[in-house]
């Protein structure tokens, strides 16, 4: 797609605050006998920066690859997760 002009990139976010984050919670405390809390404290925990990201952040990444700014980026995974990156 390079020399179309059309971009392609993808976000990766890690748990985003949202109502799928909170299932997720949910679903370890149920699985585990953990409170949702703890079971979200876990989730934050899997980030460096020991939080879950929040939506905003991830739009504004989205916002960025849509702008003409962001022409030159492309075939790009982009991780929005705290810096979590897994080897």
């Amino acid at each position: 797609m390079a020399t179309s002009g059309v971009t392609v990139n993808a976000i990766c976010p890690g748990f985003v605050r949202t109502e799928m984050a909170s299932e997720a919670a949910r679903n370890i405390a149920a699985k585990t006998g953990k409170s949702e809390a703890e079971a979200t404290r876990w989730l934050e925990a899997l980030s460096p920066q020991n939080r879950l990201m929040e939506p905003e952040e991830v739009a504004a990444v989205a916002v960025l690859l849509a702008s003409e700014e962001a022409r030159g980026v492309n075939g790009q995974a982009i991780n929005v997760d705290g810096g979590a990156v897994v080897y």
